[in-house]
């Protein structure tokens, strides 16, 4: 019987390391991601690819823990290279009191993260997920705190979507009359060219939100 006991418990401490091993494992790509033009913008250690927003370091409020890229309150970043038609592939979480968006084709010269281009708003904005700010998304998602999501913008012309588990939860275009006229009626009513760029930063900005896997492939 004791034997029995210590072999169940043998089996029990294989299956932990198992399971802290794989947790602390970085995301790889596969072959077949990067034969399709991927590549890793965080990988669970490495942020050489982020930088402050209008700086050029990492803030201090931006932090690697336990795989994640983790964000307290404080400023924003962004991806050192510029995109234009692109891919954006990353997990998020969001912890109770939090929040996270994403804006792409950010412009830098802008004079607030929040002003540098279109958004896709995470969590903690009072809205469901994947809003844009102008309007509510196609299919709403109500936020739910400590969970894992895994988001997908895509980027073409004017074309963006936005993807929260495989499902498309907004789908809109820029610099149209319908684009022209909600942005005239937003915050950022006053920005020149919002929204307009044709190519830009991706930045992402929030407090107690964590970033796993982010991935982005040009189109």
């Amino acid at each position: 019987m004791l034997a029995a006991m210590n072999l169940r418990i043998l089996a029990l401490l294989a299956l932990v390391g198992c399971a802290g091993a794989v947790a602390a494992e970085a995301p790889k790509l596969t072959a077949y991601e990067r034969s399709q033009g991927w590549k890793l913008l965080f990988d669970g250690r490495d942020t050489s690819d982020w930088r402050a927003f209008g700086g050029n370091k990492l803030p201090a409020n931006w932090q690697v823990r336990d795989g994640s890229l983790a964000g307290a309150a404080g400023g924003a970043i962004a991806s050192a290279e510029e995109f234009g038609d692109f891919e954006l592939q990353f997990d998020w979480r969001v912890a109770p009191g939090g929040r996270g968006a994403v804006h792409i084709r950010a412009d830098e010269e802008a004079a607030t993260p929040e002003a540098s281009g279109p958004v896709m708003l995470l969590a903690g904005h009072g809205d469901a997920l994947g809003g844009n700010g102008l309007r509510a998304p196609d299919r709403a998602i109500p936020p739910q705190f400590d969970v894992w999501y895994r988001a997908k913008i895509v980027v073409f012309g004017n074309q963006v979507e936005y993807f929260i588990n495989g499902d498309r939860v907004a789908s809109y275009m820029l610099d149209t009359a319908e684009w022209r006229a909600a942005v005239a009626g937003s915050p950022q009513a006053g920005v020149k060219d919002f929204g307009r760029l044709r190519a830009g930063r991706i930045v992402f900005t929030g407090e107690g939100v964590e970033l796993r896997n982010v991935k982005v492939r040009n189109l």
